[in-house]
């Protein structure tokens, strides 16, 4: 993430403030992907159909592949991104369970290896197509990162048909806690850690977006955007696609949606710099609950 002093610490202080089970929960379900040079956040849940796995965002397929996002969906291409984002996949996951401060980052304790063997990845409601930009990491083997999910509820997230009238509601205004393990940036850009750590930010959702344009793609479109308030001193960055933007209501944690970048907008396409704002992907879309 790219902060500047302040932004960090006033981050880091609102984090702190929040009740230590629902603090631990967002820390705990909060997951890196790294694969070779490759990195990438996402989040561990329990879905609907009580099946645990991990959101994170579908073009971190080509970020792994080192490809834009296509254009069109092809579906052995699609196939080629899968077992290639898959095998060798390290999930890395569990924290102390101490809140992290300004000079303390934490940095996963275990790591889970996967690959296209004992993992798949489901596109659900956005199968077909590379607008909507979630997918969904699931387990076809007994691992070691499934019984940690299943260990206590402060190691996922869960969401369900009983949370639809929640997430039907406009959600501007909401104020979400946006967790992630990419680049470590000063307000400038500059690199300071290059580990990987755990950080988090806090912002408001400013609106939800039908469609945002792809900044490198002026005739394409991301749907299903939430947008959030960023700038140069809070921003997600580089590696931090796919991490989780989390709502806190008293003792509930909600996931709103997984990181799509910086600078979306639905009917221009604004320069890379300055950060005018984060999108992340809605985790309701079309009707249904991802």
């Amino acid at each position: 993430m790219q902060f500047n002093d302040t932004a960090k610490k006033d981050a880091l202080a609102a984090f702190a403030r929040l009740p230590q089970a629902v603090r631990e929960q967002i820390q705990f379900s909060s997951v890196r992907l790294s694969n070779d040079r490759f990195t990438g956040s996402g989040a561990l849940v329990i879905d609907a159909n009580q099946i645990q796995g991990i959101v994170t965002a579908k073009h971190n397929l080509c970020v792994r592949a080192g490809i834009d996002t296509p254009a069109a969906w092809n579906e052995n291409q699609v196939n080629g991104l899968i077992t290639s984002f898959l095998d060798g996949l390290k999930v890395g996951y569990d924290f102390p369970a101490t809140a992290p401060d300004n000079t303390r980052l934490p940095t996963p304790a275990k790591e889970q290896e996967l690959n296209a063997a004992i993992s798949d990845i489901e596109f659900r409601n956005g199968y077909g197509r590379w607008d909507y930009d979630l997918m969904f990491i699931s387990f076809k083997a007994p691992l070691p990162i499934r019984d940690y999910i299943a260990a206590s509820p402060k190691h996922r997230v869960t969401y369900g048909n009983g949370d639809l009238a929640f997430y039907r509601q406009d959600p501007a205004g909401k104020g979400v806690f946006v967790t992630g393990f990419g680049d470590v940036l000063n307000a400038q850009g500059g690199q300071l850690n290059l580990s990987h750590p755990f950080q988090v930010r806090n912002a408001a959702i400013a609106s939800r977006q039908a469609q945002v344009l792809r900044h490198s793609r002026p005739d394409l479109y991301f749907t299903d955007a939430l947008i959030t308030e960023a700038s140069n001193n809070s921003s997600t960055a580089t590696g931090d696609s796919g991490g989780p933007a989390f709502y806190v209501s008293g003792s509930r944690v909600y996931l709103m949606g997984a990181t799509l970048g910086a600078n979306f907008l639905p009917n221009r396409l604004p320069p890379d710099a300055p950060i005018i704002n984060n999108a992340a992907t809605a985790l309701y879309a079309g009707g249904y609950l991802f």
